[in-house]
């Protein structure tokens, strides 16, 4: 266990790395920051899972201000014949303002990222400014109560790969807001490329300039993606390419009069819904309150996903009223 400490200032490539059979540690409470390479432009991150290490803990950290991410769980591929890391939990710690992202998952196994608060990433002279990125070959990976704002792009699935393409992941119940286009970024809550079985359930999604973006060929198909019990505030709501086989669409709430884009065609939400098989998502007030509390509209219209509701059926976004 490493506790209750302060990390900072290392020109390594991590402030904490587990590597070589590393099994069972836990990363809690520490404060660690300040980690920069003084030669080339390579990474230094806070905290680096490398292949053959299992079964880690990271909780209630702050991770800030290093060259590279907060978390990183790095995959085998290009350098190590060592099999994935596996069984990586991550909850309930503040990320924020590194020069990568927060939490970057390669071919990894079996990971849990909960409860964390994740902002400030921007675009850089090596990142795009995404918060949290799932690609490689992930496998087995659950996003779930996270609040990730201030960044250019909220949640990735994936884009880079060798071998498989990410399988399995499950992002729900999270809360992504105000998301930017600033300094070239591209504005996007969710964006989802080469996965299969994705499932993207219950988030809220508000002030960003794309809700969610799917299926636009980088590295391959989005296939059988599931989309279903999202409340998205945005100009353009969704956005389907041309490479999604098997996707369904359902009991999603968007604004009134939202615009929606089907292989490069703009689409209100009539048009969208029939392309994509959709008999079941509506628009309306989309408000959310302070504490991500929805409108009325979106009260007891939710698809069951086997989590627990209060009232006839489960809301629709993030935050379940009336428990």
């Amino acid at each position: 266990m490493l506790a209750n400490s302060e990390l900072h200032n290392g020109t390594g490539g991590a402030g904490v790395t587990l590597f070589n059979n590393a099994r069972g540690a836990t990363i809690e409470n520490n404060n660690i920051h300040g980690f920069v390479r003084t030669t080339g432009n390579k990474d230094s991150h806070g905290i680096v899972m490398q292949p053959a290490s299992y079964d880690v803990t990271v909780r209630n950290n702050d991770i800030h201000d290093n060259l590279g991410d907060s978390v990183q769980c790095l995959g085998p591929e290009g350098f190590s014949d060592l099999p994935p890391a596996t069984g990586l939990l991550v909850e309930n710690n503040h990320f924020f303002n590194n020069r990568e992202n927060a939490v970057d998952i390669k071919t990894c196994h079996d990971v849990i990222i909960r409860n964390n608060r994740m902002h400030k990433f921007l675009p850089s002279e090596t990142a795009k400014g995404d918060a949290l990125v799932i690609h490689y070959s992930a496998n087995n990976v659950l996003v779930e109560d996270n609040e990730l704002y201030d960044a250019a792009k909220g949640i990735s699935v994936g884009g880079n790969h060798e071998g498989p393409v990410p399988q399995a992941v499950v992002v729900r119940r999270n809360r992504v807001h105000d998301i930017t286009d600033a300094g070239g970024g591209e504005g996007t809550a969710i964006r989802l490329e080469n996965s299969k079985g994705t499932v993207v359930v219950n988030n809220t999604i508000t002030r960003a300039k794309a809700g969610i973006i799917l299926g636009h060929g980088t590295g391959g198909p989005t296939e059988s993606l599931r989309v279903a019990n999202n409340l998205v505030d945005a100009p353009v709501s969704v956005d389907v390419g041309g490479q999604a086989p098997g996707l369904q669409m359902s009991n999603n709430l968007y604004p009134t009069g939202a615009q929606f884009k089907n292989n490069g065609q703009p689409q209100a939400l009539d048009a969208f819904k029939a392309a994509t098989k959709d008999t079941t998502s509506t628009g309306g007030d989309v408000t959310v309150s302070d504490t991500f509390a929805p409108s009325p509209a979106a009260q007891d219209k939710g698809l069951d996903e086997g989590q627990p509701f209060c009232g006839a059926a489960p809301d629709i976004g993030a935050v379940e009223l009336g428990c």
